[in-house]
């Protein structure tokens, strides 16, 4: 993935993150992931989303890792969230 900016917003009190991306064998299309963030950290729901529209994508392991991994560089502290 190639990832090109992140933005955290607060929307109806809840924290939301927006990381655009691009996947490396589309590098054509543009892609926004939109987590949820508790207030703890926690990201309770990834979402991927193509021109508006909920790709009902689920991320592997690798790519949430490179995710958080991106928002830290931009001094935004998540994690996945741990289930039970």
């Amino acid at each position: 993935m190639i990832m090109d900016y992140c933005e955290q917003d607060v929307i109806d009190g809840k924290v939301q993150l927006h990381i655009g991306l691009q996947f490396e064998d589309e590098p054509d299309s543009l892609y926004v992931a939109e987590l949820s963030v508790e207030d703890n950290g926690d990201v309770k729901a990834w979402t991927l989303f193509f021109n508006g529209f909920d790709c009902k994508y689920t991320f592997r392991p690798e790519e949430t890792e490179a995710l958080i991994r991106y928002a830290a560089e931009h001094g935004i502290m998540i994690q996945a969230a741990k289930t039970i």
